[in-house]
Protein backbone atom coordinates (compact mmCIF):
# COMPACT_ATOMS: atom_id res chain seq x y z
CA UNK A 1 0.00 0.00 0.00
CA UNK A 2 2.35 2.28 -0.88
CA UNK A 3 1.49 6.05 -1.45
CA UNK A 4 3.35 8.61 -2.92
CA UNK A 5 2.33 12.01 -2.39
CA UNK A 6 3.95 14.95 -4.32
CA UNK A 7 4.18 18.53 -4.31
CA UNK A 8 6.38 20.27 -6.58
CA UNK A 9 6.45 23.85 -8.68
CA UNK A 10 4.85 24.27 -11.82
CA UNK A 11 7.01 21.84 -14.38
CA UNK A 12 8.26 22.72 -17.43
CA UNK A 13 6.82 20.36 -19.50
CA UNK A 14 3.57 19.04 -17.27
CA UNK A 15 2.96 16.41 -19.44
CA UNK A 16 5.55 14.14 -18.17
CA UNK A 17 4.05 14.34 -15.04
CA UNK A 18 1.34 11.58 -15.22
CA UNK A 19 3.95 9.65 -17.06
CA UNK A 20 6.49 9.87 -14.29
CA UNK A 21 3.72 9.17 -11.45
CA UNK A 22 3.16 6.24 -13.52
CA UNK A 23 6.61 4.81 -13.79
CA UNK A 24 7.38 5.85 -10.05
CA UNK A 25 4.66 3.93 -8.67
CA UNK A 26 5.59 0.54 -11.22
CA UNK A 27 9.43 1.44 -9.76
CA UNK A 28 7.89 1.68 -5.91
CA UNK A 29 5.93 -1.70 -6.70
CA UNK A 30 9.34 -3.95 -8.09
CA UNK A 31 10.66 -2.48 -4.88
CA UNK A 32 8.30 -2.79 -2.10
CA UNK A 33 7.44 -6.13 -3.37
CA UNK A 34 3.63 -5.71 -4.59
CA UNK A 35 1.22 -5.04 -7.55
CA UNK A 36 1.75 -1.75 -8.91
CA UNK A 37 -2.52 -1.43 -8.41
CA UNK A 38 -1.43 -1.22 -4.91
CA UNK A 39 0.49 1.63 -4.95
CA UNK A 40 -1.12 5.08 -5.61
CA UNK A 41 0.53 8.30 -6.81
CA UNK A 42 -0.52 11.90 -6.41
CA UNK A 43 0.89 14.94 -7.52
CA UNK A 44 -0.12 18.65 -5.99
CA UNK A 45 1.20 21.56 -7.66
CA UNK A 46 3.23 24.39 -5.23
CA UNK A 47 2.46 27.99 -5.96
CA UNK A 48 5.63 29.84 -7.06
CA UNK A 49 5.61 32.37 -4.04
CA UNK A 50 4.87 29.45 -1.85
CA UNK A 51 7.84 27.38 -2.14
CA UNK A 52 11.43 29.60 -1.50
CA UNK A 53 14.55 28.19 -0.38
CA UNK A 54 15.59 30.87 2.07
CA UNK A 55 15.02 34.05 0.17
CA UNK A 56 15.13 32.33 -3.09
CA UNK A 57 12.16 31.89 -5.21
CA UNK A 58 11.16 30.91 -8.97
CA UNK A 59 8.54 30.80 -11.44
CA UNK A 60 8.88 26.74 -12.36
CA UNK A 61 10.69 24.10 -11.42
CA UNK A 62 14.71 24.40 -11.33
CA UNK A 63 17.49 21.81 -12.35
CA UNK A 64 19.39 21.99 -9.31
CA UNK A 65 17.09 23.67 -6.49
CA UNK A 66 13.97 23.71 -5.50
CA UNK A 67 13.35 19.86 -5.04
CA UNK A 68 9.70 18.46 -5.62
CA UNK A 69 8.84 17.37 -1.76
CA UNK A 70 7.56 14.02 -1.78
CA UNK A 71 6.29 11.66 1.29
CA UNK A 72 6.33 8.04 0.60
CA UNK A 73 3.79 6.29 3.32
CA UNK A 74 4.02 2.38 3.58
CA UNK A 75 2.80 -0.37 5.63
CA UNK A 76 5.23 -1.05 8.67
CA UNK A 77 7.40 -3.81 8.76
CA UNK A 78 9.94 -3.59 5.68
CA UNK A 79 13.25 -4.11 6.71
CA UNK A 80 16.19 -0.91 6.20
CA UNK A 81 17.05 -2.67 3.32
CA UNK A 82 13.90 -2.61 1.19
CA UNK A 83 13.31 0.99 2.80
CA UNK A 84 16.34 2.21 1.03
CA UNK A 85 15.87 0.52 -2.11
CA UNK A 86 12.40 1.95 -2.38
CA UNK A 87 13.54 4.71 -1.72
CA UNK A 88 15.99 4.95 -4.37
CA UNK A 89 14.07 3.64 -7.05
CA UNK A 90 11.22 6.50 -6.48
CA UNK A 91 13.57 9.39 -6.24
CA UNK A 92 15.52 7.84 -9.67
CA UNK A 93 12.36 7.08 -11.47
CA UNK A 94 10.89 10.47 -10.59
CA UNK A 95 14.13 13.10 -10.98
CA UNK A 96 14.91 11.09 -14.62
CA UNK A 97 11.12 11.27 -15.83
CA UNK A 98 10.98 14.79 -15.07
CA UNK A 99 14.11 15.36 -16.23
CA UNK A 100 15.64 16.77 -13.04
CA UNK A 101 18.15 14.38 -12.28
CA UNK A 102 19.16 14.21 -8.52
CA UNK A 103 16.35 16.50 -6.96
CA UNK A 104 14.52 14.98 -5.80
CA UNK A 105 13.31 15.00 -1.64
CA UNK A 106 11.28 11.89 -0.25
CA UNK A 107 10.47 11.18 2.94
CA UNK A 108 9.35 7.58 4.57
CA UNK A 109 6.84 7.41 6.42
CA UNK A 110 5.05 4.23 8.22
CA UNK A 111 1.56 3.07 8.54
CA UNK A 112 1.16 1.45 12.12
CA UNK A 113 -0.99 -2.07 12.51
CA UNK A 114 -3.83 -0.87 13.86
CA UNK A 115 -4.05 2.51 12.60
CA UNK A 116 -5.01 2.69 8.65
CA UNK A 117 -8.47 2.11 7.59
CA UNK A 118 -8.40 0.80 3.35
CA UNK A 119 -11.53 0.01 1.78
CA UNK A 120 -13.97 -1.13 4.86
CA UNK A 121 -11.63 -2.28 7.57
CA UNK A 122 -8.73 -1.49 10.51
CA UNK A 123 -5.76 -3.23 8.77
CA UNK A 124 -3.23 -5.07 10.69
CA UNK A 125 -0.02 -6.70 10.06
CA UNK A 126 -0.52 -10.54 9.23
CA UNK A 127 1.31 -12.60 11.45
Amino acid sequence: MPILSVKALPQIDSTKISLALKKTAVAISASYGCSPENVWATWEELRSEYYTEGNNSVEVQPLETHPPICQLLCFEGKSPEVIESVLLAAAETLSTELGISNNIFISYHEAKSGQVIAGNGIVRCKN
